[in-house]
């Protein structure tokens, strides 16, 4: 029975990826195994029998899927399951118990599920050490945007889900306006707090599913998924339109007047089917915006029209 209930637990396990009521079944599955062995040890006479240590075995094999709380918790269900088995056996003749030796087999299952516990809070502290390497080497630490490592990872996978969902990808690129003349007016400690201002503008004005990142310097980077050109556009002017809003103001009080940024908009697979193509679109279309005056967005299709003409389409935009 044991080898036919086990040999049906493994096939579980090989052949079909363990969640819903296969992960329940395995996790129950362990509690009899325990039941299991505590039935040997009856018919092998209790405490005189070494098939006990088969519970070693089974608490360190659940331990290391699980937490600590449960490995506690099977490792208290071996010991009174085992003590009673043990005890059983000796009904007829409670005296003939070595209470001792069973205290000691009690207390090895204890030590087993410390030592099982303390290999559980290692791995855990060195899961959480390795995300939190993972995460700050693809994050911008000052302002918490991914990083350029992290783009160019992105832009490969973006396209193809483009590709899958036959649905646009549309790339941002800002840059804040005069952000050098900024800096040696006020300082790189103000240049960093405008960075990082920019920065908390942009995750507040996307969706969770649109992707932002710190390009680098004073650029920064927008991806978002599913949306035409025009409601795209919509995006980066409020964007725009927040940090302009924002009035600057010195540790002593003193007003050092609007910051602003130009936006360019390129979209794949509309103006091409190659991404690196589209991020180069995007930057000629900021470059653009960039001549023709600054603060405002640009799509590609804009690029060589007239100021005026580009800020009645942002106009445009806004009033929508």
């Amino acid at each position: 029975m044991a080898i036919l209930y086990n040999g049906f637990q493994t096939l579980l396990i090989l052949f079909k990826r363990p969640n819903g009521w296969v992960k329940k079944f395995i996790s129950i599955a362990f509690y009899f195994d325990i039941m299991f062995i505590c039935a040997f040890s009856y018919i092998l006479n209790g405490i005189e029998s070494d098939i006990y240590i088969l519970i070693f075995f089974v608490i360190s094999y659940y331990g290391i899927g699980k937490d600590v709380s449960s490995t506690i918790n099977i490792s208290i269900f071996s010991i009174i399951l085992y003590t009673v088995s043990s005890i059983a056996v000796k009904a007829d003749n409670i005296g003939e118990l070595n209470f001792l030796k069973l205290i000691i087999r009690d207390f090895f299952i204890l030590l087993v599920a410390y030592g099982v516990s303390m290999v559980i809070l290692e791995v855990k502290k060195y899961d959480e050490m390795h995300q939190r390497e993972f995460k700050l080497a693809r994050t911008d630490k000052l302002t918490g945007l991914a990083n350029r490592h992290m783009l160019d990872q992105k832009l490969e996978e973006e396209a193809l889900y483009c590709e899958y969902s036959k649905k646009p990808l549309n790339v941002l690129m800002f840059d804040i306006d005069d952000f050098k003349k900024f800096n040696d007016t006020y300082g790189h400690i103000w240049g960093d707090k405008l960075l990082s201002l920019f920065g908390d503008i942009i995750k507040q004005s996307i969706r969770k599913t649109d992707m932002a990142f710190r390009y680098g310097g004073e650029e920064f980077m927008v991806l978002i998924r599913d949306l035409d050109l025009e409601k795209a556009k919509c995006v980066a002017d409020r964007i725009r339109c927040q940090l302009e809003k924002q009035n600057l103001f010195s540790d002593e009080g003193h007003n050092m007047g609007k910051a602003t940024v130009s936006c360019g908009i390129a979209q794949f697979p509309t103006h091409s089917d190659d991404i690196k193509k589209v991020v180069d679109y995007a930057d000629r279309a900021l470059y653009y915006a960039k001549k023709i005056g600054k603060n405002i967005v640009v799509s590609y299709d804009e690029i060589g029209k007239l100021t005026e003409t580009v800020q009645i389409n942002a106009d445009t935009y806004l009033s929508k």
